[in-house]
């Protein structure tokens, strides 16, 4: 008779253990079943998330950084261009153009002159993911005297392969020149260039415009 109830009782051990894992993996494979069918929404529409995320970003920082490198110019201008036909502007390379981040303003103290750590230090953020750097190019090449008559002009270009393709940037740059008066080639007027079906999708914004023919950099 106890030989029995043990038998019993170890039976009913070995039969409650598969339905106790049972219940322990049931749930887990439902998740796993859940996170698959999540993940397979998610790619559908992974492609319209990117390109908006990505237009979101641009439409936000280039405006910020062009407006802000703008300042930045203008101030130096503002102190030491005596009139309109003393060029008070940083100086550039006139052939290339001249990095943003290098840029000098003539007028300051030696040790002092450079845009963003010199007399009036600030911070120059870093060109948005997928974009290049920005450059500056004044047509008088030399500063401080004279004046540029194919302008002044700040611009970038994007980094990635066939830019002119990629939906993210098109759209973003798109946006971002719709914050400016902005045409597609050189008008003489407005803030910004940029053409959205432009291979290379420059960005271009005018310091100041041309009085003659515009320089070839400051053109989308």
């Amino acid at each position: 008779m106890r030989c029995s109830k043990i038998y019993s009782l170890c039976l009913k051990a070995v039969t409650r253990a598969p339905r106790e894992t049972g219940i322990a993996i049931g749930p887990i494979l439902f998740v796993l079943a859940i996170l698959g069918i999540l993940a397979a929404v998610l790619s559908i529409g992974s492609s319209d998330f990117s390109i908006a995320s990505v237009a979101d970003r641009l439409q936000a920082d280039i405006p910020a950084q062009a407006n802000l490198i703008r300042a930045k110019i203008m101030e130096c201008n503002l102190k030491y261009g005596t009139n309109s036909n003393y060029d008070g502007y940083p100086s550039s390379d006139a052939t290339n153009g001249t990095l943003v981040s290098a840029l000098t303003c003539t007028g300051d103290t030696a040790g002092l002159q450079g845009l963003w750590t010199g007399a009036r230090p600030a911070y120059l953020p870093p060109p948005s993911t997928g974009m290049g750097q920005w450059y500056y190019i004044n047509t008088n090449a030399t500063g401080q005297g004279g004046t540029a008559t194919g302008g002044r002009c700040i611009w970038f270009v994007p980094t990635i392969s066939n830019p002119v393709n990629n939906k993210g940037v098109v759209t973003g740059l798109t946006k971002a020149a719709a914050r400016f008066t902005n045409a597609v080639s050189n008008d003489g007027a407005s803030e910004v260039n940029y053409n959205p079906a432009g291979t290379t999708q420059r960005f271009v914004m005018w310091i100041t415009l041309p009085t003659g023919t515009a320089d070839p950099h400051c053109t989308p």
